[in-house]
């Protein structure tokens, strides 16, 4: 049996809503949520790829910084006339993989 294909997708907004920027602030050792969210999935051995889902500039520079792959996602799709269902169509859509795991930034206090 062929082993399955793992994604894990870390979206990220420019424009958050409530706190502006929030996963580009530090928050723990001098490292943003995005950056502490790479680096815990990054110690899952069963990760195929981790994959970096944005509109933002600084969210890509993260990606790249970190070796890890960066999905350009459209406007629509990153503002809040964007449905939940069309939000995650379009993720699964564009991601090429047997299964896929969804990792918000704002959950950073996770065990591996």
């Amino acid at each position: 049996m062929k082993k399955p294909f793992i994604v894990a997708l870390i979206p990220v907004r420019k424009n958050s809503q409530r706190l502006k920027n929030k996963n580009f602030l530090k928050f723990f050792k001098n490292k943003s949520l995005l950056e502490i969210k790479i680096q815990q999935l990054k110690q899952i051995n069963y990760i195929d790829k981790i994959v970096v889902s944005s509109d933002s500039k600084k969210a890509a520079e993260i990606a790249k910084k970190n070796n890890v792959f960066f999905h350009k996602r459209k406007k629509y799709f990153a503002s809040s006339k964007c449905s939940g269902s069309d939000f995650f169509r379009n993720l699964a859509q564009s991601t090429k993989c047997d299964y896929l795991g969804y990792f918000p930034c704002t959950s950073p206090i996770i065990k591996k």
